[in-house]
């Protein structure tokens, strides 16, 4: 029998698809996926359809209601996590999109990093937002939207263009246009946002030449977002500091690791603002109750995006999942290695212009052995990472509470475990994301269990940890080549 009003919605949308999952009880009843295209128009440029996107979203809402024999009102409530730093640009009065969405993967505004580094602009940067100037984040993206697109500039002067994040661009569409916002934990990955003093910086404004007016409000990451179908839209966050929050990571120390297309590794610093590394990230976590919580950040650029790239470009799996699994139960004697720089290289080195590449190959190379170096060097970048982590923290830390769809290798789990020489906690339920939004939406009483599969150090494998040694020197190297 359906508990009228008590069902949740949760969207998920995330890098390659958008997910839809229906909750009661604090327990997933049932999960709706739609991928959408991936469109590289050209090298280094990645973008998506934020028309194609919210089809999506919408046939998913539909199926969902007709698979379960529901009606709008007995939904209590939606709320939404999704891929960060991807921006969109829209009409107001129309309501349509001016260019594609360009994605956080996207580095066409590289020259304009450049520029903005050569005339010392970095530190301002830096201090304002705990980011760092790099194509990654949104506000070089709108930069370059600003300087490529006359449409673009013509909106804006004629106050009709709308700039956001995906979640800005989703909250538009439910409402019919009514809101235009977004919360904290988009916002701090746009370079426009002050974390210290919690709005769109007017400094920061002019320099990207940006006008206020082509922003969206920033809303508390557990207000109410407007009314789709009279459901309320509650509970909005970016989808990694979404899981952090999913992960139950509260205290100062707690650390994360989301693994899916990319791959991001987060802190808990509760109150705590003032850590600055170039290698590092801080951010905001989220806003609730007018209160900031903040989190130390590595970035990857290519996780299980490597492995897509080597199964959709270079060769094909019948079974991925499988064959993932087996390639490190059964190791050969090869001895290859992979620099994962499809997109440059995130945290601790931020370099955009290193190539990838495979080293160690030979004749008696196989796809096989491909594959495993690159499910390797995905341990290796969190290894990278955690250590530069402990370092900036001064915080060592005991354990990790890792989930994505990369933690289904409990193989690769293993390999991590050794090599970090820590208690990796690999949870049960893969939407971490959509719990944490879930949570911060207060919509949920009910006690959300975690279970976690305990993954231990191993004594006896210790090879992980030579190969991280030659690893890492083979990316210094790679640092260095010019193309």
């Amino acid at each position: 029998m359906k508990d009228k009003g008590t069902y949740r919605i949760v969207i998920d949308q995330s890098t390659s698809g958008s997910k839809l999952l229906l909750v009661l009880k604090g327990k997933i009843v049932k999960r709706y996926d739609k991928k959408h295209r991936q469109i590289f128009p050209q090298v280094g440029w990645v973008e998506h359809d934020p028309t194609e996107i919210m089809e999506n979203i919408y046939s998913l809402f539909e199926e969902m209601l007709a698979d379960n024999r529901l009606a709008p009102n007995e939904i209590k409530s939606i709320s939404i996590t999704n891929q960060r730093e991807t921006i969109v640009a829209w009409d107001k009065k129309t309501g349509e999109p001016v260019y594609n969405a360009i994605v956080w993967q996207c580095n066409r505004s590289r020259e304009i990093c450049e520029t903005l580094i050569k005339d010392g602009f970095e530190k301002q940067i830096n201090d304002k937002t705990g980011l760092r100037i790099d194509p990654y984040f949104s506000g070089t993206k709108i930069k370059w939207l600003y300087n490529e697109i006359p449409e673009i500039k013509e909106k804006s002067q004629q106050k009709r263009l709308a700039v956001g994040t995906i979640d800005s661009w989703i909250v538009w569409n439910l409402t019919k246009g009514q809101v235009f916002a977004t919360e904290p934990s988009n916002a701090c990955r746009t370079l426009l946002y002050n974390i210290s003093t919690n709005c769109w910086d007017e400094e920061l404004m002019t320099l990207f030449g940006i006008n206020r007016t082509d922003l969206p409000e920033i809303k508390n990451s557990s207000e109410t977002f407007g009314f789709y179908e009279n459901i309320p839209i509650r509970g909005i966050m970016a989808d990694s500091q979404a899981a952090l929050f999913g992960q139950n990571c509260t205290k100062t120390g707690d650390v994360k690791v989301t693994m899916g297309t990319g791959c991001s590794i987060m802190m808990q610093l509760e109150q705590d603002n003032h850590f600055r590394d170039s290698r590092i990230l801080t951010t905001v976590a989220r806003r609730d109750n007018k209160q900031n919580y903040y989190a130390l950040e590595g970035i990857i650029r290519s996780c299980g995006d490597s492995i897509n790239w080597l199964n959709e470009n270079i060769t094909h799996f019948e079974n991925r999942e499988s064959v993932c699994n087996q390639v490190l139960e059964n190791k050969s004697e090869e001895e290859v290695y992979f620099i994962p720089a499809l997109q440059g290289l995130g945290s601790p080195y931020w370099d955009n212009e290193v190539p990838g590449g495979f080293i160690g190959v030979r004749r008696t190379t196989t796809k096989y052995d491909l594959l495993c170096s690159i499910l390797e060097s995905i341990v290796f970048q969190v290894k990278a990472v955690l250590n530069v982590m402990e370092e900036v923290s001064g915080i060592a830390i005991a354990k990790v509470k890792v989930d994505g769809g990369v933690t289904k290798n409990l193989k690769l789990m293993e390999e991590m475990a050794t090599l970090l020489n820590k208690c990796i906690f690999v949870n049960d339920i893969e939407e971490l994301s959509a719990m944490g939004a879930l949570i911060i939406s207060g919509e949920t009483k009910e006690t959300i269990d975690w279970y976690y599969q305990v993954v231990n150090p191993s004594t006896e494998n210790q090879e992980i940890i030579q190969k991280y040694e030659k690893w890492e020197k083979l990316v210094n190297c790679f640092l260095n080549i010019d193309i």
